[in-house]
């Protein structure tokens, strides 16, 4: 090259290097290239020569002398003599810093943006975006797959949109143009007819002139939410229904007696106002043996963990009152059902009155048709036995005989014992009684219906008779007493 450019060149190039033009002289082009590149360098420069390619261009990075780094883009033309062997080179430098920067800064916003799309394609949330007429013309595979569709470009907002929900959908779209954006919950219909919630976001779309050139929103399906939400909902109305139409006394206790909460009967009668038993320690609030009482209970169900049950009386109102207690585990606390049964035992009561009154009645009747006691002649009456006699039924002869001798002023009394099976020393003691009874008012007793094992058994219990007259049978004994003679 000629003398004059190669200086010219020289000091461009000694102008990049920070060095003097007499010192890049001589200098090895390798010395410049930046050590990272040198090898890559090298093996372009081999291929070129052993291809024999006249001219090429390339980048490269110049390490200067501060230590910065400067980026040049090299036009090279490549000599060869007569045999083909390489000679000498030509090479222009370009500074393409400044565009390598900017080229670099346009590929990494490139990368930034296709991630962008990447991120947004794949986002868990359906994206969509619009122009003014809320016609779609972006919407990503998770947008598509929600309402089930191949590809929503094209289609408008109002096209998905549930009708029931078009006028909320106007009232979002004259929102977003006066520049708000939008946070709500509206439906859609998918492509089978079935409707989906979604929460949706939604903003306005501005170019550099800041006009509206669109809109964006993003689309999350709430619709298993929306269900579980309402499902909870209806639980727990019908959770306080049910607990409306529980008849009992209902609190909380923490699991070492304080109540936290409650609910009262229907008569919302209470012992003491809620202010003064809530977060109080049942021994502060109850009376001390009732008080102990649930402490009992409440220790019983935290190692067993089963429901305790007991009955207490408390004074409400000057008046005595009967409860029923249930006392049942609940995570850390404890719950008491307490159910008024004032009336119940109330009731049990009268009804238990009564049935003694009835079972008074009927022994009554039982004592006189167990003692029957029958006039048969003027001055005759007489008692048939049946069945075993005890204390209690010795007594009853003695006393039913005594009436009637007195009542009928009898001379003869008749006692037949042909229905009884069993005689021993308590019968025989309790028939003599009544003989010697009898006689005091002036009757004389006539034991009839003696049968012979009987006979035997007073015999051998050594029974003393003989203040009374004995006949074999009872017709026997009615002549007897009849003739009026021994």
């Amino acid at each position: 090259m000629p003398a004059g450019e190669s200086h010219t060149s020289i000091r461009n190039v000694s102008g990049y290097l920070r060095v003097s033009p007499k010192e890049c002289l001589q200098q090895i082009a390798w010395t410049f290239i930046h050590p990272e590149d040198q090898d890559r360098v090298r093996e372009h420069f081999r291929a070129l020569i052993a291809q024999q390619q006249p001219s090429d261009t390339f980048e490269t990075r110049l390490l200067l002398r501060d230590g910065s780094t400067l980026h040049l883009q090299w036009t090279i033309a490549l000599y060869f003599n007569d045999s083909g062997q390489f000679s000498s080179l030509t090479a222009i430098a370009h500074d393409i810093d400044q565009l390598y920067h900017m080229r670099t800064k346009q590929q990494q916003q490139e990368e930034e943006l296709q991630t962008f799309k990447l991120l947004v394609e794949l986002a868990p949330d359906g994206i969509a975006i619009t122009n003014t007429q809320l016609r779609m013309t972006y919407a990503n595979r998770t947008f598509c797959t929600l309402l089930g569709y191949e590809s929503l470009i094209g289609k408008t907002v109002v096209d998905i949109t549930y009708p029931d929900d078009h006028q909320q959908l106007a009232g979002i779209t004259e929102t977003l143009q006066q520049g708000q954006s939008v946070h709500t919950t509206i439906r859609y219909v998918r492509s089978d007819g079935t409707l989906i919630t979604v929460q949706a976001s939604a903003l306005g779309l501005y170019n550099r002139e800041g006009q509206l050139t669109g809109f964006a929103s993003i689309n999350r399906d709430v619709t298993a939410q929306i269900e579980a939400e309402e499902e909870l909902r209806q639980s727990e109305q019908r959770n306080r229904v049910l607990l409306a139409a529980i008849p009992d006394l209902m609190f909380l206790l923490s699991i070492d007696g304080v109540f936290l909460d409650y609910k009262s009967d229907p008569t919302g009668r209470l012992l003491v106002p809620p202010e003064m038993f809530l977060n109080r320690h049942v021994t502060e609030v109850l009376p001390p043996a009732l008080a102990t009482q649930i402490l009992q209970r409440i220790d019983t169900i935290r190692r067993s963990g089963e429901m305790q049950t007991f009955e207490y009386q408390i004074e409400i109102d000057n008046q005595i009152e009967d409860y029923e207690a249930r006392l049942v585990l609940l995570q850390d606390n404890v719950i008491v059902l307490s159910r008024n049964i004032t009336a119940q035992r109330q009731a049990e009561r009268k009804q238990l009155a009564m049935q003694e009154q009835i079972i008074q009645a009927q022994q009554a009747t039982l004592r006189e048709l167990s003692t029957p006691l029958m006039p048969i002649a003027n001055g005759v009456v007489a008692m048939p036995l049946i069945g075993a006699i005890d204390s209690a039924r010795a007594q009853q002869i003695m006393e039913s005989l005594l009436y009637g001798v007195a009542e009928y002023k009898a001379r003869v009394a008749i006692i037949d014992i042909t229905g009884v099976k069993v005689v021993d020393t308590q019968v025989a003691g309790a028939l003599i009684r009544a003989a010697q009874a009898a006689r005091m008012l002036g009757a004389e007793v006539v034991l009839t219906g003696i049968s012979p094992e009987i006979a035997q058994t007073l015999v051998h219990i050594g029974a003393e008779l003989g203040a009374m007259k004995t006949k074999a049978t009872l017709q026997e004994g009615i002549r007897y007493a009849l003739a009026g003679k021994q």
